[in-house]
């Protein structure tokens, strides 16, 4: 994600999936605001934006299957853990931390943060805990301290799906987490009578033991393409649109947590990281297939980490400046943030990217571009 030039072994399809994402997730807060603020229509497109939050379980099972695949080609020569976790804080840490110091500082208008203890948030923050924590200063950070927490286990979860060596064993194994994340989703749901989505998001959608399911489901893809499994799938686009297609039904079928019901919070985690799950497998089939607009999906996928970081926090300024139409609140808040995510791009985030990829060239190491943090 430094720049529009091509990258060796770069994938334009998986490119293709994380703009899917980004652009899923800035929907779906745009609406968001747009419908509390009793400007937003109701109707299908409606529901596909507001469920648009999926995007981060996208990220999740790119992700997954990206540090995976890395891990898993490095096992070859050894994994050198201080490498790997230097390449992934170069990837993460310092446009994070600048946009953090942006917001702290005030340079996003209209954007308030609380005073209150302040010092503190901004210590866990620094630590990454926001997913435990309230992630009160941008709320979109808590997916960082996810991220965070799965580059530490993803060496050991490599290396144990290696132990156990057959697919099936891999198979029964992942099945078993997954019930136990889902477990651990219906005893805190049953522990009490009513739930709203912000006490669904705080205790359970944030922390990183209840966003198991799409992670786990980016290590199996990582796993069975490695074990060459993956192969038995066409290597068609129609796979992909047809994965996406249903995707898009069942997020235009109703707004997933108008209500929080026991299948939100037990089935539905694991249907959506299956229909991402597959979206990105047939994306990983599809390598070396050819992709009609793979420049702007390229570019899109580059800006995302940094989109990621900035759209929200603008939120208040395209509200304000739109003076109460629609049109051009989208307008503003899309160009906008698309500008911002540009600037923190070139100025901070591309620097690392170089400084990242030069020590991956000079320890011999090609390791894959990673998925933008969400």
């Amino acid at each position: 994600m430094t720049g529009a030039a091509p990258l060796r072994r770069q994938n334009p399809w998986l490119d293709l999936i994380r703009g899917l994402a980004i652009v899923f997730v800035l929907l779906r807060h745009g609406e968001k605001a747009l419908s509390e603020a009793n400007l937003a229509a109701d109707g299908l497109l409606h529901n596909v934006m507001m469920n648009g939050w999926i995007g981060v379980d996208l990220f999740f099972v790119l992700s997954g299957y990206l540090i995976a695949s890395h891990l898993l080609k490095e096992r070859e020569t050894g994994i050198r853990i201080l490498h790997y976790l230097t390449q992934r804080a170069l990837r993460i840490l310092p446009a994070y931390f600048a946009v953090l110091a942006l917001i702290v500082a005030g340079a996003f208008p209209y954007f308030v943060v609380d005073p209150a203890y302040l010092g503190v948030r901004i210590a866990y923050h620094l630590l990454l805990l926001q997913d435990y924590l309230p992630s009160n200063i941008n709320v979109v950070f808590w997916s960082l301290g996810v991220e965070e927490k799965f580059y530490l286990l993803a060496p050991l979860a490599v290396a144990g799906f290696m132990a156990l060596r057959t697919p099936s064993r891999v198979g029964m194994v992942v099945l078993a987490l997954l019930v136990i994340s889902s477990g651990l989703r219906l005893i805190q749901f049953e522990s009490r009578p009513l739930w709203d989505y912000v006490s669904f998001f705080q205790e359970l959608r944030s922390p990183f033991h209840m966003s198991l399911e799409p992670l786990l489901a980016g290590l199996a893809i990582a796993h069975a393409r490695h074990v060459k499994l993956l192969d038995r799938l066409p290597r068609s686009p129609v796979l992909l649109m047809a994965v996406l297609a249903v995707l898009l039904g069942f997020m235009a079928s109703h707004q997933f947590m108008a209500e929080v019901t026991l299948v939100d919070v037990v089935l539905q985690p694991a249907l959506i990281s299956l229909l991402c799950a597959g979206l990105v497998a047939a994306s990983v089939g599809l390598s070396g297939t050819p992709l009609p607009g793979a420049s702007l999906a390229r570019v899109s996928a580059r800006l995302s980490y940094c989109l990621y970081l900035v759209h929200f926090p603008l939120l208040p300024a395209a509200q304000a400046w739109a003076g109460g139409s629609a049109a051009l609140f989208w307008a503003i808040y899309l160009s906008l943030s698309i500008a911002v995510a540009w600037i923190i791009h070139r100025l901070i985030e591309r620097p690392f990217l170089e400084i990242k990829d030069r020590l991956a060239r000079t320890s011999g190491s090609g390791n894959p571009r990673p998925v933008p943090s969400t």
